[in-house]
């Protein structure tokens, strides 16, 4: 086991990798009482189309990734939930378009949860009924996000921004795709993203890590496992233009909610992209929030409320900023977006600013170091990025005037989508 010391930020993390390939990954936090172990496969909602080192081709519905995060609950002989409770420990999952997460907290002790996350994780248990009775479970989920207004304003946003990439797709799917899905798709797609040696161990406790591996270790060497040929996500062909330029739809709210998103380019390189994302998060910053002077005088003027913010989300293969807020005046909205754009195209940042802005989020980055579910999560994204867990605090200490300069060379007033929410009786 691997002992890996960060002096600056006085941090200390061990590391394993396992003859199964299994990548092991443990914080000891002495002081704690609470522990939390995830388990993560890179299967994302994006991970529609893959291909293995051997060049086999694997295609699967929208939501596939999400589907098999239910099924995995399931055991031969119980409830894993039901099982976790027994034990003094809470069990949750996720799955986002990059990855699938399996974790439990507890503040008992971790051996029989750890081996439990381990063997349900490792074994996938269904058939054919329980598929067919799942897909209404999901479809009747996939509903329920449909009825909120702020879930709904995003993915009709992906869906307009883009033509073939996943991300037009919910993590879930949709209606068809999810009846779509057979008992041997869910088998294949377990069978070649479920191995050990894609798959990471993450946990923080307060306990010895020379024993908690030896528990892992002691699971693992019961175990048999195939040799499996590594995958990888294809990418996708997307067109700079949107797929919609504009899109209109009706709900059961009170104020009309816009969003205004633009295409950006993807990043293949993660240092790079890294440094981008946190440029343009600072220009967002500076001139899209209460630190730019005319920020309150939108207010004041009713232009929008307090639900109002931008995003920014930079990927290997796609790249997008985003304005929404709840308006009245939504064409004074719009044009504060595109002047804004402007302002962040010319890279223009007083030095005061910048330094103001990356101190509040140095200071963030610290302070997550005490939380658990920052601490797994990154970890996690960090190993299959294979990047260093501190490599966004140093890239973001180290940004200057000339980085915000570059990224805002990349910025794009074209390309645009707007997607605009109105209320039931404005149809």
């Amino acid at each position: 086991m691997k002992k890996i010391v960060n002096e600056r930020y006085q941090e200390t993390r061990f590391e394993e990798t396992l003859e199964n390939g299994l990548h092991v990954i443990l914080w000891q936090k002495k002081d704690y009482v609470k522990s939390m172990f995830m388990m993560v496969t890179p299967l994302g909602a994006m991970d529609m189309k893959q291909v293995d080192e051997n060049g086999e081709e694997y295609h699967f519905p929208a939501g596939i990734a999400h589907f098999l995060e239910h099924k995995m609950f399931e055991m031969k002989d119980g409830d894993v939930m039901d099982a976790f409770s027994t034990m003094g420990a809470n069990v949750n999952a996720f799955t986002s378009y990059t990855e699938t997460a399996y974790y439990f907290t507890t503040s008992n002790a971790i051996e029989e949860p750890l081996k439990l996350l381990l063997d349900f994780v490792q074994e996938l248990a269904i058939d054919e009924e329980s598929v067919e009775k799942e897909k209404g479970i999901i479809i009747q989920e996939l509903h329920m996000y449909k009825q909120m207004s702020d879930s709904r304003l995003l993915m009709e946003t992906y869906a307009s921004l883009y033509k073939n990439h996943p991300l037009r797709y919910d993590i879930g799917g949709d209606d068809d795709s999810v009846q779509s899905i057979t008992l041997e798709q869910l088998e294949e797609c377990y069978r070649i993203n479920y191995h050990p040696s894609n798959m990471v161990l993450v946990g923080v406790c307060s306990e010895d890590p020379e024993n908690i591996m030896k528990i892992i270790r002691e699971n693992q060497s019961g175990k048999k496992f195939p040799k499996m040929a590594g995958i990888k996500r294809l990418e996708f062909d997307e067109s700079e233009k949107p797929a919609r330029e504009t899109y209109t739809f009706s709900m059961d709210v009170t104020l009309p909610k816009v969003s205004i998103a633009y295409k950006l380019d993807g990043v293949e390189d993660v240092s790079q992209r890294m440094k981008e994302e946190w440029c343009i998060r600072i220009l967002l910053d500076a001139y899209f929030s209460s630190l730019y002077p005319d920020f309150q005088t939108w207010l004041d003027d009713k232009i929008f409320n307090d639900y109002v913010g931008c995003e920014v989300d930079l990927g290997k293969d796609y790249g997008m900023i985003m304005f929404y807020a709840e308006t009245l005046k939504q064409e004074k909205f719009k044009e504060i977006v595109q002047d804004t754009l402007k302002r962040m195209e010319s890279g223009d940042i007083d030095k005061k600013v910048l330094q103001q802005l990356k101190r509040r989020y140095f200071g963030q980055a610290i302070r997550s170091l005490n939380s658990f579910d920052d601490i797994v999560i990154t970890s996690a994204r960090c190993y299959f990025d294979k990047t260093d867990f501190f490599s966004s605090m140093d890239i973001l200490d180290a940004i200057d005037e000339k980085d915000i300069k570059d990224a805002a060379n990349k910025l794009k007033q074209g390309h645009c989508s707007i997607v605009t929410l109105l209320p039931e009786k404005s149809k």
